[in-house]
C-alpha cells in the first residue's frame, strides 16, 4: 500500500478562485439554508466539506486513497473604513477546478429548472 501523497497545486487566476469560492456559497444556500449563517457546514458526497465560519469561508479536500486531507481554498472578509475587502488563497489541482465548474453548471440547471417549474405554476394559476 503506497502511502498519501501531497497533492499538487497549480497556479489559478483571481476570477476562478472567485468562481469556486462563489459556488460554494451556492451550495451553502442551497442546501445548508435550516443551518445559522456564519456557521454553517456543507459535507459533500465524495471531495469536499465547505465550511463558513463568521464572514470567512474554507474548502477542504476530505482526501482519499492517494491523498491526505487538506485546505484547498481559504476566503477571508476584512471590512476596512466601511468596505469590504475579500482575500483569498487557494491550492488547487486541475480536478479541483474542474470539479467545481461542473458542480456550478449543476447548479446553474438546477436553479434553471427550478425557474422552470415555478413560471409554470404561476401560469397555471
Amino acid at each position: 500500500m503506497t502511502p498519501p501523497q501531497p497533492r499538487t497545486p497549480i497556479a489559478v487566476d483571481r476570477q476562478t478562485q472567485e468562481q469556486i469560492a462563489g459556488t460554494a456559497v451556492l451550495l451553502l444556500e442551497r442546501f445548508c439554508c435550516n443551518q445559522a449563517r456564519g456557521q454553517r457546514v456543507f459535507e459533500g458526497k465524495q471531495f469536499y466539506t465547505i465550511v463558513e465560519r463568521g464572514r470567512d469561508l474554507n474548502i477542504e479536500f476530505r482526501g482519499d486513497a492517494h491523498h491526505l486531507p487538506e485546505t484547498i481554498l481559504t476566503l477571508r472578509t476584512q471590512r476596512e473604513n466601511g468596505q469590504m475587502f475579500y482575500e483569498i488563497e487557494s491550492w488547487l489541482t486541475q480536478a479541483d477546478v474542474q470539479r467545481f465548474a461542473l458542480i456550478r453548471q449543476e447548479l446553474q440547471r438546477d436553479q434553471q429548472h427550478f425557474n422552470l417549474s415555478k413560471g409554470k405554476e404561476l401560469n397555471e394559476a
